[in-house]
């Protein structure tokens, strides 16, 4: 949505360090620890994890258990039925793009409801433009906890093994982009080389199809007013299908598409920042560079996720909220860094390999990626999915599409 722009060179330094009520340990809270139990989509050898750990070691009176639960979408539907059954998560890592659907259907909890002292406390260790973020209908609903953006990937051994040039500008432009990838299409297409399957991939969800819109002027979501079927998204959609009208992408879900990225399969790859970590542990070179202009101008909008508290149980809100104090200081944050996402803490943590792009765009501006309003925004996000997916796939025209595509999501977003 463009109401929300954050810019790096606009942040300014959180408030002081903790004060001495954020850092007692909780063991007033039970004889035996609490449990707090995290839904995440992030597995054991993540270092997500490493965070997990370290804050039991230090051994609270809190016990912390990292559960994963797979994506954004899986998280947030077993939070719903959770919920429903009176036993939803005590905290759950929930997309930005899912604010309004934690608030108002999962009943995420306002952290000053808990422990306002607390909630201060973390807040002022994040850049202050990540709490309006987290804040929905009023309320403090989350610690931010990772920022990304949609770049570009170049994957350079094939890049190589085609015979293009190894200065690749940051900066690159859609039309660029077309070009280089039916240069690769040629030289390594129709089984010339052990690996490439395909020239590129721009990811057919909602954030890079949203990406190309707004680089075209345009928005999915502008306010509350769907202008998905403007002249400037029919624009963006256009040129995002392009490659697949070309036959230069082989279109294919998210995990399948980051399965190929790493076995070297795929060329190019437009996709999320925080894929810096993984990719910088592979053999295979990659090269960071911006996501596509579209003539000459980007208006870029970011991902992510918050922590948010669900559980009901009071001593349990507490006990989650002493785990976020943890995750809120520079020791957490250090640890995490090593995910790949932009760094949204006060502290200063450095820039890691593969983050040139994403710090670059952040320099620029981001936008809050979609976040889709209404009760029913879960069901908004796979309507626009479905409908992507069928103008990428040319079973329909991008103007039928995206004019379809807002028919089905007028209901949903006004529930």
């Amino acid at each position: 949505m463009n109401n929300s722009s954050l810019s790096r060179r606009g942040f300014t330094q959180g408030a002081a360090m903790f004060g001495a009520a954020a850092a007692l340990p909780v063991h007033a809270f039970a004889q035996e620890d609490a449990v707090v139990t995290i839904s995440s989509p992030w597995g054991a050898d993540r270092p997500f994890q490493k965070v997990v750990d370290a804050y039991n070691a230090k051994q609270t009176g809190v016990s912390v258990v990292n559960r994963l639960d797979g994506s954004y979408e899986d998280m947030a539907t077993k939070a719903l039925a959770s919920v429903a059954a009176g036993r939803p998560p005590e905290i759950m890592v929930t997309g930005w793009k899912f604010g309004y659907f934690a608030r108002r259907t999962l009943a995420a909890r306002d952290f000053y409801d808990i422990d306002s002292t607390k909630a201060d406390a973390i807040m002022g260790n994040f850049k202050p433009s990540m709490k309006p973020l987290v804040t929905i209908d009023g309320a403090l609903i989350g610690l931010p906890w990772s920022l990304s953006t949609p770049v570009t990937w170049i994957n350079m051994d094939l890049w190589r093994e085609a015979g293009l040039d190894d200065n690749i500008p940051l900066d690159i432009s859609h039309e660029w982009l077309v070009a280089q990838a039916a240069k690769l299409d040629k030289a390594l297409g129709n089984k010339k080389h052990p690996t490439y399957r395909s020239a590129i991939d721009l990811s057919n969800n909602e954030w890079t199809s949203q990406a190309y819109i707004q680089n075209a002027g345009g928005f999915i979501l502008d306010g509350t007013n769907l202008t998905c079927d403007s002249a400037e998204a029919i624009a963006g959609i256009t040129a995002f299908a392009e490659p697949a009208k070309m036959g230069l992408w082989t279109n294919m879900d998210y995990r399948a598409q980051a399965k190929a990225q790493y076995a070297g399969n795929i060329a190019i790859v437009t996709t999320s920042s925080s894929r810096a970590g993984p990719l910088s542990a592979l053999d295979t070179e990659f090269k960071d560079v911006m996501f596509p202009s579209m003539d000459g101008k980007r208006n870029m909008n970011s991902g992510g996720n918050f922590l948010s508290i669900y559980t009901q149980n009071d001593e349990l809100a507490k006990a989650s909220m002493d785990f976020l104090a943890f995750c809120a200081t520079q020791e957490a944050q250090a640890i995490w860094s090593e995910m790949g996402y932009a760094n949204v803490s006060k502290f200063d943590l450095g820039v890691k390999p593969l983050q040139t792009a994403a710090v670059a765009q952040l320099d620029a501006g981001l936008t809050a990626e979609t976040i889709w309003p209404g009760e029913r925004g879960l069901e908004g996000q796979s309507v626009w999915r479905q409908w992507v997916a069928r103008i990428t796939e040319g079973v329909v025209t991008p103007e039928e599409g995206l004019a379809r595509a807002k028919r089905e999501l007028a209901p949903l977003v006004s529930a």
